[in-house]
């Protein structure tokens, strides 16, 4: 398993769009991303996905 997972990975486990990720956590119905300190680009955990599937209602 991945350690990380870009936005673009996330938004395909839970089959939605990369915008709607980030529309989502604008609008702070999911918390915000972490983001890599070298190149400010997101990242999610293994935890972090299970938290949007539950959030989300997205299968587990």
């Amino acid at each position: 398993m991945k350690k990380h997972y870009s936005i673009k990975d996330v938004a395909k486990i839970l089959g939605v769009s990369t915008r709607t990720l980030l529309n989502w956590e604008n609008a702070k119905k999911i918390p915000q991303a972490k983001r890599d300190p070298m190149n400010n680009y997101r990242y999610y955990s293994e935890q972090d996905i299970n938290k949007l599937k539950k959030i989300t209602r997205r299968p587990l």
